[in-house]
């Protein structure tokens, strides 16, 4: 028998969809891949030692994590990590090759994003 969703159902571990990568010309990869760090980025806002100097929140998301996260190659995950660089963050990579850093800082407006 099928059970239907109600006001007290619990639901399983998700991930946020942000709705204005909807209308974004990004492949579905870099979109997922943005999802990925996002919900990082939220675990980074809840602990702490994931907030710098200027009060922004990092996150530490080796490649070769990201690429099993998303069933995906490395090579996959790079490409894919390029797009949404450019597209979506103001970002700093650090020296360490499968180490890098994100500011997560959205260059889109917060009413543009669904956050005011």
């Amino acid at each position: 028998m099928a059970e239907f969703l109600t006001r007290t159902t619990k639901l399983p571990p998700y991930l946020m969809f942000p709705r204005f990568l909807l209308n974004m010309k990004l492949p579905e990869t870099s979109k997922i891949l943005y999802i990925v760090l996002l919900d990082r980025a939220r675990l980074s806002q809840q602990n702490e030692g994931w907030i710098d100097e200027y009060g922004h929140v990092f996150l530490y998301f080796p490649i070769t994590n990201l690429a099993q996260e998303l069933g995906k190659s490395e090579m996959t995950i790079k490409t894919s990590l390029a797009t949404v660089l450019v597209n979506l963050f103001r970002y700093t990579l650090s020296e360490n090759i499968q180490l890098y850093r994100f500011s997560i800082g959205v260059k889109y407006p917060l009413a543009e994003c669904g956050l005011t």
